[in-house]
């Protein structure tokens, strides 16, 4: 049974709309930057389940184990469980159904969050990737090389990259604002002297041509997709990696805590490591501090002879 809030969430839903697509539901109940995602979630959940409106607990569940066979994030799946409620609560809100059959599944998988700093990239690897980056498919190589350089020089998020708009940027003084997001807090950057010249030709350039692919024309996105719209913060891995050999793929997670452990090994003090990162507890930046023994230990398996 759904609960009393649930419930008259549902009931206003209903009265609104009995005929709204899951687009408009999406809209109105949810921030612009996501709506993408879980439309591909959905899409693909109904791919996988024909009988996708009538589905029991049971289906879900076997879709749950379908995804955990494929060896995906717990993080995930849990996402990916988040958007399958957010469907069924949009069946509910036009009068498809009248039960929730998720409602009640949470899952127990674990989660690493554990920072696994010893085998992290070193600047010098981090500088290689953005240099010798050659995308499988050469029209995209001004819009992937500025989402490399955000990863490598600002250590943005996935999520960042995605929610960032032309007006962020200020190519003039250099610098980048990034948003608040329910994770991290907003900063304002420096840009490389690189990333400056890079970004106007992207700008100017490639990304007008990708704008002509959108039909509405209106989107204020910095880094589009191939079709025009803001790009899906959970595609950009999957895009830069297109084609990819397994060892030559770029994992954008890995990458920005190489960036904010190289920071500290490097001698910067912790809460200006922590504004740029834009963790919002200090405790979040200290996870990526190595402690002399843990350094000496690493040394020492990196480089004895008997090793």
């Amino acid at each position: 049974m759904l609960n009393t809030d649930k419930n008259r969430k549902y009931v206003k839903s209903r009265e609104r709309s009995k005929t709204g697509s899951i687009n408009d539901y999406l809209k109105e109940n949810y921030s612009k930057t996501s709506i993408t995602g879980y439309l591909w979630i959905i899409d693909r959940f109904k791919q996988y389940t024909q009988n996708h409106e009538t589905a029991s607990y049971q289906d879900i569940l076997n879709y749950i184990s379908y995804l955990r066979k494929k060896q995906l994030h717990p993080k995930t799946i849990r996402n990916n469980l988040f958007a399958i409620k957010i469907y069924y609560r949009y069946l509910i809100s036009i009068g498809k159904r009248t039960d929730h059959p998720a409602n009640d599944l949470y899952l127990q998988d674990k989660i690493n969050r554990s920072i696994d700093v010893e085998n992290l990239y070193t600047k010098k690897q981090l500088e290689e990737f953005y240099k010798d980056y050659k995308p499988k498919r050469k029209e995209l190589l001004q819009r992937d090389k500025t989402i490399i350089s955000l990863l490598i020089y600002q250590a943005l998020t996935v999520l960042e990259i995605s929610q960032l708009e032309i007006n962020n940027l200020d190519l003039e003084k250099g610098l980048i604002h990034i948003k608040a997001n329910a994770k991290n807090n907003s900063r304002t950057l420096n840009l490389e002297s690189s990333q400056i010249m890079l970004m106007h030709n992207y700008i100017n350039q490639y990304r007008k041509k990708l704008l002509k692919q959108n039909q509405n024309k209106e989107t204020e996105a910095l880094i589009l997709s191939l079709v025009g719209t803001r790009i899906a913060h959970h595609s950009i891995s999957r895009q830069l990696n297109y084609k990819r050999e397994k060892h030559e793929r770029l994992l954008p997670l890995k990458i920005r805590q190489s960036v904010i452990a190289n920071l500290l090994k490097s001698g910067n003090d912790l809460r200006i490591v922590q504004v740029f990162a834009g963790h919002r507890r200090a405790a979040s930046t200290e996870e990526y501090k190595q402690t002399g023994l843990e350094e000496l230990k690493n040394a020492i398996n990196k480089y004895h002879p008997l090793q």
